[in-house]
């Protein structure tokens, strides 16, 4: 009998894992008090077997919230304008910051200097890497972005926004600034990226759902590109 048991336990803890998924499945159903109740998740939810969220519309009134903030973020002297000098400085003092933290970190020491041994602890970090010229210069995940880009957080549905959003760069300034003044002011960038919501916006109500900022075909009528408006048509054949 002793040897029978030894020849059948690893088939029974071979077993055991699918007994526990049935029991976990069985208290997801809710039912009677096995397992555990609702241990599948609720539907939509991690575990769920529900059908996932649909992203909320999107408001015209939320998506020029972004705009602005964006515009906030430009505005650094807060007079109401985004020049293109004020533009320059915020990206050189991006820049000064990207340089002062990249000293300190291979300054290991703290003294204020680089050493040849500090310097080759750093550029050994990055392997073969540093053996390229063109590579060897930096952290390529700390390059300083040279454009104020809207910000998302950690929305989901807003990030859906960002194809419409255009951020704010000198090129921008220079086609949004429509009275030909020292800089581009709020109400001319609402106006701007406004084009692209109301060219997203084909029912023209007001807000913007997944079908019209993904659409099937990946285009959109009269939708402004980065080097410009492209000019409205009728639809293609067949919509």
């Amino acid at each position: 009998m002793r040897k029978i048991s030894l020849l059948l336990l690893p088939l029974l803890l071979l077993q055991t894992p699918a007994h526990a998924q049935m029991g976990d499945d069985m208290g997801g159903m809710g039912g009677g008090g096995m397992g555990r109740p609702g241990g599948g998740g609720p539907p939509g939810g991690p575990g769920g077997g529900g059908k996932p969220r649909m992203p909320k519309p999107i408001s015209r009134a939320h998506y020029d919230k972004i705009v602005t903030a964006m515009f906030r973020d430009a505005d650094i002297n807060r007079d109401g304008l985004v020049t293109l000098e004020e533009f320059h400085a915020l990206v050189n003092a991006r820049r000064d910051a990207a340089i002062k933290a990249r000293f300190v970190k291979v300054d290991a020491n703290g003294d204020g200097t680089i050493s040849i041994a500090e310097f080759t602890a750093w550029q050994q970090q990055m392997g073969s890497v540093a053996i390229d010229e063109r590579g060897a210069l930096g952290d390529r995940a700390g390059q300083v972005l040279e454009v104020v880009a809207p910000d998302f957080g950690r929305d989901d549905d807003d990030r859906m926004l960002a194809d419409l959003i255009e951020p704010i760069s000198g090129t921008l300034i220079a086609k949004a600034n429509t009275n030909y003044d020292a800089g581009v002011s709020l109400e001319e960038l609402l106006a701007y990226e406004g084009v692209k919501f109301e060219a997203a916006d084909m029912d023209k109500d007001g807000y913007l759902s997944m079908q019209e900022l993904r659409p099937k075909d990946g285009r959109r009528e009269g939708m402004p590109g980065r080097g410009g408006m492209r000019p409205m048509g009728p639809p293609p054949s067949g919509q």
